[in-house]
């Protein structure tokens, strides 16, 4: 007898390894080239625009939330983006590298941030659900949901970028600096 996935155990296995990612990825410290620092935003603006064409050609009614949505996300990103580069160490490294070390401060605020999502989708749903979609149809509002997630994460990750390597250039190489 075959048995069908259950939607709120892989959405808990989704959101435990998006938490082991951030811990992993902001509580030690990353060689980043400012030459190649903007491939990882470029690579998520295509995905935005992906997204975006998916809810356009698949979701046409949500048009007008995509578009609202997208609007909040760019201004919430950058709130994001900025706090995060509060909290993010930056040093000049060898070889004209930078040094960038995140904090548990940074993680919170990530998670925080993915946290506004299962937000958005407990209103959007009116209260009823969070974790559990059907796995077998399209779910215009979450399509939705999703690309302005995208969106606000490519905006954050992009203004985080700007301000490490703003503050990079800047950086004595002996002396760590918040990228505020």
């Amino acid at each position: 007898m075959q048995t069908s996935p259950n939607p709120l155990l892989i959405a808990l296995a989704i959101i435990a390894l998006v938490v082991l990612r951030f811990l992993w990825r902001e509580l030690r410290v990353r060689r980043l080239k400012p030459s190649t620092i903007f491939i990882l935003p470029i690579f998520f603006a295509l995905i935005v625009a992906l997204t975006i064409f998916s809810v356009v050609t698949g979701a046409p009614d949500q048009l007008f939330a995509l578009i609202v949505g997208s609007g909040a996300a760019i201004v919430v990103g950058a709130g994001v983006g900025i706090a995060v580069a509060h909290f993010t160490t930056v040093q000049a490294g060898p070889a004209g590298t930078l040094l960038v070390r995140g904090s548990w401060i940074t993680v919170a605020i990530w998670l925080a941030a993915l946290a506004l999502r299962l937000a958005a989708r407990w209103i959007v749903s009116g209260g009823k659900t969070v974790f559990v979609t059907s796995m077998t149809s399209v779910d215009h509002p979450s399509l939705m949901l999703n690309a302005v997630l995208v969106v606000m994460l490519a905006t954050a990750m992009m203004v985080v970028r700007l301000r490490i390597l703003a503050v990079g250039r800047r950086a004595p190489a002996d002396q760590p600096v918040a990228a505020a």
